[in-house]
């Protein structure tokens, strides 16, 4: 007996409901490969332009900021000039990879040499996430037709874990979308070398990525035989290798103090479950977060053991006790998105093959999915694009990009966290007020007195650092639309 028939997944011979499906005309099978091939580059262009339309847009309202998107710029510019990843927004001179383990972004070091803009990475992101839409859509069209197709594709894009992670920044994350897609797909046609292969880099995408590799493997351990059990183990062992060699010597090794500082926000483990357990009884946010990724399949997808793919993500988050990690906002749940709806095409073809639900049942999922993902819509960032003020630029985005190119090339800024990104590309750059971290004397500070970042201080914080700089050198040069610029000794800006 071969691995495929022991196998207890799903096989391509459930791509269609009947036999008369299996056996259709000529004609409808020549339909049907078109749609396999439409839908998903269709999706995708509809998806990459609207992801990097927001980007963009949102970039030019003044929503993005040195903490993240400046952080990402300063570490792809030093790969696109063959340097170690650095960024002094964390710290003068200081190496990403002992922040985070995530040397996958050296792949955009190329792109950002040709292009050097903030906008770049926004734009390489959103056709990242976009080609996540591909695998996904195509296997929905394969298994259950064009419409099924069509109504996960945009669910799946219009989601509120993707656009949660779009509103904010860029982030590594976004390698991992169309990596995990194309490795749960294979999971999920029991094409078990595609789904580790794929699997494999995820490591590099983010130190904790090891562990969602680790459940990879082990599934295709636990479903296949024979040599393909073995490399589904020896998968697994290269996730769980890597994560402790990421926390435990390559990041604790390059960071400033010697150690995982991201460990310090997960408390021992039994205070974390057991506080874990009361949020989700009590219906703080984790229960939220919770409700809302299984929400977006109508719950289905929780017949699906593909869902186990997202425990180590999950736990992780909410075992912490930052509890920005346990909220349905940020980049934190864009790879769960891939994960449920992946899912919830497996759930679907098992539960047809074992007679578990019609395809009267299935539609009535599908219609489900489709109008959540339409009643959620106007609550999610994409509506914003309905309205004309989204396509102008902020007065002060305008301001920022002017100070930008007055300042002399070379010299130093500081500025206020909501105005590092629009400056980041163009200078060496720290956050105002400056960091314990930050040993640099700026030639020039940036202040957003108008809308006040309030981080690292609040609006107080920023006033005392302004006088603590009027006192040691600094003279106001230049006020406009509430950005106030400081210049170190006498003379103008121009």
């Amino acid at each position: 007996m071969t691995t495929t028939e022991k196998s207890t997944v799903v096989t391509d011979a459930d791509t269609v409901d009947t036999a008369a499906d299996e056996s259709g005309s000529a004609d409808r099978y020549a339909r049907f490969r078109t749609a396999e091939t439409v839908v998903p580059a269709i999706s995708f262009a509809v998806l990459a332009s609207l992801y990097a339309t927001m980007s963009v847009l949102g970039h030019r309202q003044l929503r993005t900021s040195g903490f993240d998107l400046g952080i990402f710029v300063q570490q792809v510019a030093s790969y696109s000039q063959f340097r170690a990843p650095t960024s002094d927004l964390l710290g003068t001179g200081y190496n990403t990879l002992g922040d985070h383990f995530s040397p996958i972004t050296a792949l955009l070091g190329p792109v950002y040499r040709v292009f050097p803009y903030a906008e770049t990475l926004l734009i390489a992101q959103a056709v990242l996430f976009a080609s996540a839409v591909i695998p996904i859509s195509r296997l929905a069209v394969q298994k259950f037709g064009t419409i099924v197709g069509v109504v996960i594709a945009a669910a799946f894009g219009l989601s509120w874990g993707i656009q949660a992670a779009l509103n904010f920044d860029f982030h590594e994350v976004a390698f991992a979308m169309p990596l995990l897609a194309m490795s749960m797909v294979a999971l999920v046609r029991q094409r078990w070398l595609p789904a580790l292969a794929w699997a494999l880099p995820l490591v590099f995408v983010k130190e904790d990525m090891g562990l969602t590799v680790v459940v990879i493997g082990a599934l295709v351990a636990l479903w296949a035989s024979g040599r393909t059990r073995v490399l589904g183990i020896l998968t697994a062992v290269w996730g769980l290798a890597w994560v402790i060699l990421a926390v435990k010597v390559i990041i604790p090794m390059l960071s400033s103090d010697n150690s995982y500082d991201q460990g310090s926000k997960l408390p021992p483990l039994g205070e974390g479950i057991a506080d874990t357990a009361h949020g989700l009884v009590a219906g703080d946010s984790r229960a939220a977060t919770a409700f809302l990724l299984l929400a977006v399949t109508g719950f289905f997808a929780l017949r699906s053991p593909l869902l186990l793919i997202a425990v180590p993500t999950v736990a992780w988050r909410f075992v912490s006790d930052n509890t920005n990690f346990w909220k349905p906002i940020y980049h934190y749940n864009a790879i769960l998105m891939v994960i449920v709806f992946v899912a919830l095409l497996d759930a679907f073809a098992r539960s047809h093959r074992h007679g578990q639900l019609s395809r009267r049942g299935r539609h009535y999922i599908v219609a489900f999915v489709a109008v959540f993902a339409v009643v959620a819509l106007p609550f999610l960032p994409m509506a914003r694009m309905v309205h004309a003020q989204e396509w102008t630029i902020d007065p002060q985005a305008a301001t920022a990009r002017d100070i930008s190119q007055w300042i002399p090339k070379g010299d130093r800024v500081a500025a206020s966290n909501n105005l590092v990104a629009q400056l980041v590309a163009d200078h060496d750059i720290s956050v105002f007020p400056q960091r314990a971290t930050d040993s640099t004397v700026p030639n020039w500070i940036v202040v957003n007195r108008e809308r006040p970042a309030g981080w690292p201080t609040d609006e107080a914080g920023d006033r005392q650092a302004i006088d603590r700089a009027l006192s040691s050198g600094y003279d106001v040069v230049y006020s406009v639309d509430g950005i106030e610029v400081l210049h170190r000794g006498t003379g103008g800006a121009h």
